[in-house]
């Protein structure tokens, strides 16, 4: 379960946005269910009140899961979301569960500690149930914030301390119209807010309270409630009921105003001897009383926004014993923090359990048929059964000290992962949960992730880098005699991943592999890519260099091939790839999400700008180029508060602890063949230097096939549209079982998107083991993933109007800052 809050409150908009939406019953309903039937949305609640709207959800991914629950509340509120945006916040996780906490407790209320919110909060949880979009993860999520909620003000004085709205305003009627033990209160409506109104109301000691309500019998209810009266409401009975009121409350929230300037001046009227000066309090958005009836000779009208000013300006808020009551509340929500992620670090470990129990009762029972065979009819029915029952009591006690004591370790947060210490020691099919990713992507993921195998694949963990980048040579640890060039560019990046290569290849061949630099142009011009023409600015010099035999073998980031065939060049590998997707690296350790109005992020990637300034239009992307380094420098020498980089280079380069953000493909598409490697060498038909069919095969080696297929759908996009490799199109193709997925992005030269996500279906024979696949077979599911990726373009050109081969690069973002020469086209 993954907790995530999106919402507007008092904290974040001023009340007329607040009031704009304001949802009655129904609407906050209709939210509910729009939020909870979108794809990244497992169950959902909504949280409406008169200074907050909150939906509360259980996402499958974060970014995912915000796009649709802002969706929802866009189209459900009829505002568009650059006009709510800049007033949301947002809590995700662990912060999601705190900021519920709070919530309950009081500590994030208008007035501090008001108790109405677990009330309200209640509410939430049942109509969520009710409606059938409550989860067993959201539901407990609730229900901890209700008991911590109720814990604070049962174990602490928050409560009496706090100053609810109303008790706020009728401490200021008090000045207006005297001593309220002597006053006449008029309740106007019947809603949620008209209990708690009442309630208040007495408690104060008003003298008469009485309810006006169209509907008599809810009018009757509340009266009834506090020994008051009730009054159905007509225009007639409004006027005479306000006359004979000192203090008037309007909680009916009615689209449209309730008491008018007319209403209140036929009521001052009425010759009923009353007293001069009313008090009208209006607790209800959008607001019930007529700004106008506030400038009435003895009238003084206190709203939401008032209130609000009152409570901030309240000195006895800050006194040392009310700081004090919140400090303990605080520590209780700590404690309740520290509780809450406890429970979820043993919950995580309970599928380890679980599986290393089945195993101990698979071992058992084995052995018991292998001894049951073996005795035969020698042995009664009742003494095998004993037997059964001492060999499982056995292994019972055995398993029983583990599993208890991985689920305290696992509570303890050392930072040991033993749920993996105890799958590595058993050999168990459980695995622990890995971190939720975008659903359409997780395919890919698990392709980029394979361990160690045949090829000698080297895992780029984020931690350290796939290799030394300043090594000239790679010595295998048995020679077989035979030297090797394997050329790349200069820059750090490419020198590690490329050294990597050559660690696994002179680890399968016993080959020393020399490492030759090559200086691209896109490594010494600093001009946009963009403008460059982008397609092979990278990779035309290493290849030159394969070509006249100065190297071997070549190896680029795939995304900087061109699709067009180089004459003479094989591309003869491509090993299993890396994460694919784009990862922000941020000031102050900010998610996209976080980053405030007017932040600058920088990119060189018209894909990556035109995919930021549609999740994010009020932000500022701006053109940056330059290596991993100097990117981040500038972010962290405060040039820029953002940088987005490819997550396959900085995993590589072993800097992934700088992320502050991994971008899902629901807001950012990763460029086609992005994480991905090529291993090139000469072609039997190259025109300078000779064809190695022993380099040729060695290679294969390293050759990873699901990879290659979807790499390969990927690029069909490119080449079906005539677009290089810095054009805006993004792409991501998944393959499960027989199905091959393609997520494609694809922006005009305005910045207009269109995304789209294909399928097709590959041969029977595709099996995850597609390295046994006959060349038959590979070929027709090449065949099948390039017609998949030239429909993909073809429908997203014909929906942005496009002609193949005319973008002018439009997109690319401009850039005022000074760059240095040793790009790393990887982290474009």
């Amino acid at each position: 379960m993954t907790l995530l809050v999106l919402g507007i409150s008092h904290h974040s908009a001023p009340l007329d946005v607040l009031d704009a939406l304001a949802l009655d019953a129904e609407r906050a309903d209709l939210l509910r269910r729009s939020a909870a039937e979108r794809d990244f949305v497992n169950s959902a609640v909504v949280l409406s009140t008169c200074n907050r709207l909150e939906i509360i959800a259980d996402v499958t991914s974060f970014h995912g899961g915000l796009a649709d629950l802002g969706t929802a509340l866009v189209d459900v509120s009829g505002l568009p979301w650059s006009e709510l945006f800049s007033h949301t916040y947002v809590h995700f996780d662990d912060k999601a569960q705190e900021h519920l906490f709070l919530l309950a407790a009081g500590l994030d209320s208008m007035a501090l500690g008001e108790t109405q919110i677990l009330g309200q909060l209640r509410a939430s949880l049942h109509e969520g149930e009710r409606g059938g979009s409550v989860g067993g993860g959201l539901s407990e999520a609730l229900q901890s914030a209700l008991e911590v909620g109720k814990r604070v003000h049962s174990e602490t004085k928050l409560s009496s301390v706090s100053l609810s709205l109303l008790d706020t305003a009728l401490a200021e009627a008090e000045g207006h119209v005297g001593d309220l033990a002597g006053a006449n209160a008029l309740v106007v409506g019947a809603g949620a807010m008209s209990g708690l109104t009442v309630k208040t109301l007495k408690d104060h000691g008003l003298k008469r309270i009485r309810v006006i309500n169209r509907t008599l019998d809810k009018a009757l209810r509340l009266a009834q409630s506090v020994d008051g009266e009730a009054v159905e409401l007509t225009q007639e009975n409004l006027v005479r009921e306000i006359a004979q009121a000192d203090v008037i409350v309007s909680v009916t929230g009615a689209r449209g105003t309730v008491l008018d300037e007319d209403t209140v001046i036929a009521s001052l009227q009425q010759d009923l001897d009353q007293k001069l000066n009313k008090f009208f309090i209006d607790l209800a958005l959008p607001y019930d009383i007529a700004v106008e009836v506030g400038e009435l000779p003895h009238i003084r009208v206190l709203n939401l926004d008032g209130i609000s000013r009152l409570i901030a300006a309240n000195e006895h808020a800050q006194s040392e014993s009310v700081l004090s009551v919140i400090a303990e509340a605080r520590a209780l929500i700590e404690q309740a923090m520290v509780d809450d992620a406890a429970r979820r670090a043993a919950r995580r470990v309970s599928p380890t359990v679980t599986a290393l129990r089945e195993q101990a009762i698979m071992i058992v029972d084995a052995e018991f048929e292998r001894l049951k065979n073996k005795l035969g009819a020698s042995v009664s029915d009742a003494a095998i059964a004993e037997i059964s029952k001492t060999l499982h009591r056995t292994a019972d006690k055995i398993i029983h000290t583990p599993t208890v004591k991985v689920k305290e370790l696992a509570s303890a947060d050392s930072g040991v992962d033993y749920a993996a210490a105890l799958n590595m020691l058993f050999d168990l099919s459980a695995r622990t949960r890995e971190p939720e990713t975008d659903r359409r992507a997780s395919k890919v993921g698990s392709v980029a992730q394979t361990e160690e195998g045949s090829s000698g694949h080297i895992e780029a963990d984020g931690t350290t880098p796939v290799a030394d980048h300043t090594l000239d040579v790679v010595e295998p640890e048995h020679f077989t005699g035979r030297t090797i060039r394997l050329g790349t560019r200069r820059s750090q990046l490419a020198r590690s991943q490329s050294t990597a290569i050559a660690q696994q290849l002179a680890a399968r061949t016993g080959w020393r592999i020399e490492i030759v630099e090559v200086v691209t142009e896109g490594d010494v011009n600093m001009t946009p890519l963009a403008r460059l023409g982008g397609s092979g600015v990278f990779v035309s010099s290493v290849r030159t260099a394969l070509l006249t035999g100065k190297v071997d073998i070549a190896v680029h980031s795939l995304k900087d091939l061109p699709t067009a065939p180089a004459a003479g060049i094989e591309m003869a590998a491509v090993p299993p790839r890396v994460d694919p997707s784009d990862v922000l690296i941020a000031r102050n350790g900010l998610s996209l999400v976080e980053l405030p109005p007017g932040s600058v992020v920088g990119t060189g990637s018209p894909r990556r700008a035109s995919q930021l300034r549609a999740a994010r239009p009020d932000i500022t992307v701006t053109g940056v180029r330059g290596n991993v380094g100097t990117r981040i420098n500038h972010v962290t020498e405060g040039r820029l508060d953002g940088v987005v980089l490819a997550a396959a280079g900085v995993r590589r380069l072993g800097r992934l602890g700088e992320v502050t953000d991994f971008l899902d493909s629901s807001v950012m598409l990763p460029a086609p063949g992005q994480g991905a490697l090529a291993v090139e060498c000469r072609a039997p038909d190259a025109a300078h230097g000779d064809f190695d069919q022993e380099i040729r095969e060695a290679l294969e080696g390293l050759h990873d096939p699901a990879t290659s297929l979807a790499v390969y759908a990927e690029r069909a996009i490119l080449e079906r549209s005539q677009a290089g490799c810095s054009a805006p199109i993004g792409a991501l193709a998944s393959i499960d079982g027989t199905a091959l997925t393609l997520a494609a992005v694809m922006a005009d030269d305005e910045g207009k998107l269109s995304r789209l996500s294909t399928i097709a279906t590959l041969p029977d024979e595709v099996t995850d083991n597609m390295v046994e696949l006959s060349r038959g077979i590979q070929s027709e599911s090449r065949r099948i993933a390039r017609e998949l990726g030239y429909r993909t373009a073809d429908e997203l050109l014909s929906t942005l109007g496009a002609v193949p081969g005319t973008a002018s690069g439009a997109n690319a973002p401009e850039t005022n800052l000074v760059m240095t020469p040793g790009g790393d086209r990887d982290q474009r």
